[in-house]
C-alpha cells in the first residue's frame, strides 16, 4: 500500500458533524448527507479517469483477502506482463485493526510502479492492470460472476467509503484524483449518491438501500440546492 495513503484510504477528513447525519441508520452504520450533497461525475468511467482511484491501493478485510486468495488462479489467468503474478506479493502483510471492516481487521494490497496514463500517476495497486482494469473484477466476470463477487468493497464503493462507523464521502482520497475529484468539478453532473446507486444496493440490504433512496427523493431539492451552491464555491475559488 502506498506509504501516503496508509491510514487513510476509507477515511475523511476531520470529523463529521451531527447536523450532517441522517435520522436514520444503514447497516448499522450512520450516514453522512454529504454522499447526497456531494457532486460527482455521471458514473466511473476508466477511459476518462485511468483508474486513478487504484492508484494507492486498497484494505480489504479478512473473508475478503481469503476470497480472493482462494480465486488466485482464476485472477492470474487474466493478469498481464505488468503484473506481479506471484500472490504473496499482493498484500503487504501488514494488519489494522478497525471496527468499519466485518471481521474487525484488514490488510492492505501491495502498490507498486507503473504507468497511470491519464490518471497521472506513478504507481498502482498490484491488481490493476495496464488497461487500468481490476484484474479481480476482470477475472470474476470470465467466470461467468458479478464482477464484484471478488472484489473489496471499499474498492466497489469508492468514492463512498465507511469512516469511524459511519457511510460518507471519501474526501481525503478523492482530492488527487484530476477527473473525479475536486479538481475535476466541472465535469460533475448530479450527486454522490445519484452516481453510485448500484454500489449502494451492492453494500446495502434491499430494505435499508430503499430507506435511503426514499430519504433521499424527500429531500432532494434541499439536497440539490446544496450540491449546486457548494459547486458555485468551489468554481469561484
Amino acid at each position: 500500500m502506498s506509504i501516503e495513503h496508509l491510514g487513510d484510504i476509507h477515511h475523511t477528513e476531520g470529523d463529521i458533524p451531527a447536523s450532517r447525519l441522517a435520522p436514520f441508520t444503514a447497516k448499522g452504520f450512520k450516514v453522512d448527507e454529504l454522499i447526497f450533497t456531494q457532486g460527482f461525475v455521471h458514473y466511473c468511467d476508466i477511459d476518462k479517469c485511468g483508474g486513478g482511484c487504484c492508484h494507492s491501493g486498497v484494505y480489504a478485510d479478512t473473508k475478503e483477502y481469503e476470497n480472493i486468495l482462494a480465486h488466485k488462479d482464476e485472477i492470474i489467468a487474466v493478469m498481464d506482463e505488468t503484473q506481479i503474478k506471484d500472490p504473496d506479493e499482493w498484500f503487504d502483510g501488514e494488519w489494522i485493526d478497525d471496527t468499519d471492516f466485518v471481521s474487525g481487521r484488514a490488510t492492505g494490497t501491495q502498490v507498486h510502479e507503473r504507468d497511470g496514463g491519464i490518471s497521472g500517476f506513478t504507481e498502482g495497486c498490484v491488481f490493476l492492470d495496464k488497461r487500468h482494469f481490476c484484474s479481480i473484477q476482470v477475472a470474476a466476470a470470465a467466470n461467468g460472476l458479478h464482477r464484484w463477487a471478488w472484489k473489496p468493497t471499499y474498492c466497489i464503493m469508492f468514492p463512498i467509503t465507511v469512516s469511524e462507523g459511519t457511510i460518507t464521502y471519501d474526501d481525503s482520497h478523492s482530492v488527487d484524483l484530476n477527473y473525479c475529484g475536486p479538481d475535476g468539478k466541472q465535469n460533475y453532473v448530479h450527486s454522490v449518491f445519484e452516481a453510485m446507486k448500484e454500489e449502494l444496493q451492492n453494500f446495502l440490504d434491499k430494505g435499508e438501500f430503499a430507506q435511503m433512496e426514499k430519504y433521499y427523493e424527500d429531500n432532494r431539492e434541499r439536497f440539490e440546492a446544496e450540491r449546486l451552491r457548494n459547486s458555485l464555491v468551489q468554481i469561484s475559488l
